[in-house]
């Protein structure tokens, strides 16, 4: 698969790149318990830890393994939050988080549009899935809009360390492109 862009601009938001840099502002943009929630990560106690993760970042984006992007709002320059995606021969992976200031704007929708669409452009993506707390719905929600389908639910699948206690459950969706050439224009099957 070839490097995605660095840019990539919608009406809402400008992904770019992630640099060691956006450290600080990144930082605040996770500070909320309530944005961390269901992360599968412990919350980071400063910024010299996100950024240790934004060099890491960088090395991962020369490596292919992953590539993250900032979350601009265009409105205002602000960085609203971070998305990334891992590509896995024929399959990725995606996830993102907003800084709660921009919840309910339409920016999660946007990021996650445009990230998909540009990974379906890819000849050799057969599948893009994301995974999300069982009780996530606002996450869920995302993931519909995008055309993905739920495809069950892993049970005490995940740990989620700022919520602590056992595993919880998992909710996973994906978009195959062999569903992509099932459907036709008008939402029908067709004949493959």
């Amino acid at each position: 698969m070839k490097s995605p862009p660095e840019l990539i601009d919608g009406i809402l938001v400008r992904l770019r790149r992630a640099t060691p840099d956006d450290a600080p502002a990144l930082f605040l943009a996770a500070a909320s318990p309530e944005v961390m929630k269901y992360m599968t990560w412990p919350a980071q106690a400063s910024d010299s830890e996100t950024r240790s993760h934004l060099q890491g970042a960088a090395q991962r984006w020369l490596d292919g393994t992953e590539y993250q992007w900032i979350i601009e709002e265009r409105s205002s320059g602000n960085l609203a939050g971070t998305i990334s995606f891992r590509p896995k021969a024929h399959a990725a992976d995606f996830g993102y988080f907003l800084a709660k200031s921009h919840w309910g704007k339409g920016l999660a929708h946007e990021s996650t549009t445009l990230v998909v669409n540009w990974l379906k452009t890819q000849p050799e993506m057969l599948r893009i899935w994301a995974t999300a707390d069982a009780q996530n719905s606002r996450y869920h929600k995302v993931l519909e809009r995008l055309g993905l389908q739920r495809e069950g639910i892993l049970r005490m699948a995940t740990y989620r360390p700022n919520m602590g206690g056992l595993p919880r459950d998992t909710a996973v969706y994906a978009w195959c492109k062999s569903d992509a050439q099932r459907i036709g224009l008008h939402g029908h099957p067709t004949a493959l």
